[in-house]
């Protein structure tokens, strides 16, 4: 596993240390550095006096860039730059870590001995001081998978979460500090925006092409994965491979995402399309045992055996950089929530409009929609939690996280998305593949919010900011689709296929802690098993957490070493 960090310390103290940093770098009162072989992010160094600063992560900044921020006297943050990265800035008093705002990059960090130790890897820093699982943590998890945990908390115990947009301000002394220093941007006529995230999109994929000798991409037919493939293929031109995958059932040889891929490259010879045929051997819930331990229950924990699949094929064909289409959904797509806004704006009649138009796609009431919009209503909470992890739900670390960004209702959505994410990326690195996920980049996240509320999308209009932005690189048809095929026909297949495996998971670690009843997540297996209405969104989390609680604790976090920090006197 790749991750970097550093350290804050006063002088003289010798905290931890990773055992074996690829690269570090002296900072006038304490130091940072990478971990693992160095392909998975870019380092960028500079000097301004006695001022040092580090940029790590997906970037292309130079050190000139670096250097002309930190003597301008860093005021506002770190400039969009972009890509996806943590920036670091180090004076003799202390030190300032920034954090990325859609959390794609998350930060986290333990106070130990004088020290402040901060990293990209909860479960390195969970190693460094003997902090094990948070169950309060995993509970709310459990009680509502899309809510504000992680904020402030990570899934260890002892170690802290810097939330997204915010900077860890670090003295010397080894005292810690959180606060905000980025705000989203204010909105521009449409024309401006579409420019802006046309621009800001190009860019990002412009960073991962620079960084790859063989770039890959998923190319599943969806909107957002086939705008990257395009944009690649258009940068690329020819220059260095460029393989798309498309992943389709092994029965099937055309139809729905498969032909709109295909329909994507036609005319595209530079593009190499490689079809992965799934079998049965690929259904969701097989392959658990392969799940690799993570900073926190990855997404693609329960269709592992697919993911494993093709991650093992992206490696083997020499891909160095993959990209997907994460985080485009929740960026771009609109939904319910939207209708307040606009009313809060004055469109009303647009907000009616709309309100009937989301109503009828739930098939449902435009009055009782408006009601669950007006209660916030989240939807029903799981029967199988104990009572135990009710209350360290109620009662948690995060339960309030969701005022530091009160107002802010996409990153709210979207934060938790770039976090997961990012256990998505480190599952990928553990079968040699370094995933990417452009659309969770600082400045494409800054081009989207520029979007005025009323033109980012209704039920009558899907990712209109995607769409023009792209309208001379989308074919028509790609553009004009509204849709991806589903997949619960294969969950209810995988299930079926697994159930006694799966079922036999259930009096292990979640229930050994005491925070779920075995019998009624059974009983609710059986019934997904057997076809019928199933809310994957809350049982699934269950089991994603299970196997992930049993890597976690079978494979040892990375391993430190005491040695003392070497200090420079003013840099």
């Amino acid at each position: 596993m790749e991750w970097f960090g550093g350290v804050v310390a006063a002088t003289g103290s010798s905290p931890l240390r990773p055992a074996s940093p690829s690269w570090s770098w002296a900072l006038p009162c304490g130091e940072v550095w990478r971990v693992g072989p160095g392909t998975g992010s870019a380092v960028t160094v500079a000097e301004a006096g006695p001022v040092r600063g580090a940029v790590l992560g997906s970037h292309t900044v130079s050190a000139d860039c670096l250097r002309a921020w930190l003597s301008a006297g860093r005021r506002s943050g770190p400039p969009v730059w972009p890509g996806a990265y943590a920036v670091v800035v180090a004076r003799p008093g202390g030190a300032a870590v920034f954090a990325d705002p859609a959390h794609a990059l998350p930060l986290y960090f333990c106070e130990l001995e004088g020290a402040v130790v901060w990293a990209s890897s909860s479960r390195a820093l969970a190693g460094a001081i003997g902090g094990g699982v948070g169950l309060a943590w995993v509970s709310s998890l459990l009680m509502d998978p899309a809510g504000t945990h992680g904020m402030e908390q990570s899934a260890f115990q002892r170690v802290r979460s810097v939330p997204p947009g915010h900077r860890l301000d670090v003295s010397a002394g080894g005292r810690a500090t959180v606060a905000r220093w980025w705000s989203p941007p204010g909105s521009v006529p449409r024309a401006e925006a579409v420019r802006l995230f046309g621009k800001a999109l190009g860019e990002a994929v412009a960073v991962r092409h620079a960084q790859a000798e063989h770039l890959s991409c998923d190319l599943s037919g969806g909107l957002d994965s086939t705008t990257l493939c395009l944009l690649a293929s258009k940068q690329v031109a020819g220059e260095r491979p460029l393989t798309a995958w498309t992943v389709h059932p092994a029965s099937r040889n055309h139809g729905g995402d498969l032909d709109h891929a295909r329909e994507a490259v036609r005319e595209r010879p530079d593009v190499n399309h490689v079809l992965l045929p799934l079998g049965e051997a690929e259904l969701p819930y097989g392959g658990l045992e392969r799940v690799p331990p993570t900073d926190e229950p990855a997404p693609a924990t329960i269709t592992s055996a697919r993911h494993v699949f093709a991650y093992e094929r992206i490696h083997s064909s020499g891909s160095t950089l993959h990209m997907t289409g994460d985080g485009g959904d929740a960026l771009l797509m609109q939904s319910p929530d939207l209708v307040p806004r606009l009313a809060a704006r004055g469109r009303v009649l647009r907000a009616l409009r709309d309100l009937h138009g989301w109503a009828k796609l739930d098939r449902g009431s435009p009055l009782r929609l408006l009601s669950r919009l007006a209660r916030g209503e989240r939807g029903p909470s799981p029967r199988w939690l104990t009572p135990k992890a009710r209350d360290m739900a109620a009662s948690g670390p995060d339960r309030g996280a969701a005022g530091l960004l009160r107002g802010d209702a996409e990153l709210l959505g979207l934060h938790g998305i770039g976090r997961t994410a990012h256990a998505d990326a480190q599952f990928a690195a553990s079968f040699g593949v370094r995933l990417e996920s452009p659309f969770l980049d600082r400045a494409v996240l800054e081009a989207a919010l520029a979007f005025r509320v009323g033109d980012r999308g209704s039920p009558w209009s899907y990712k209109p900011q995607l769409t023009e932005a792209m309208s001379d690189l989308l074919p028509e048809a790609i553009a004009r689709r509204r849709t991806k095929g589903g997949t619960d026909a294969d969950h209810h297949l995988g299930l079926r296929a697994h159930l006694p495996e799966v079922s036999a998971l259930l009096d292990g670690w979640l229930a050994g802690h005491g925070l779920i009843d075995p019998r009624a997540v059974r009983e609710e297996l059986r019934m997904a098993a057997s076809g019928r209405d199933t809310p994957w969104g809350l049982l699934e989390p269950v089991l994603a957490a299970e196997v992930w609680g049993r890597a976690v604790e079978a494979h040892p976090p990375p391993r430190w070493t005491r040695t003392p920090v070497r200090q420079e006197a003013g840099g």
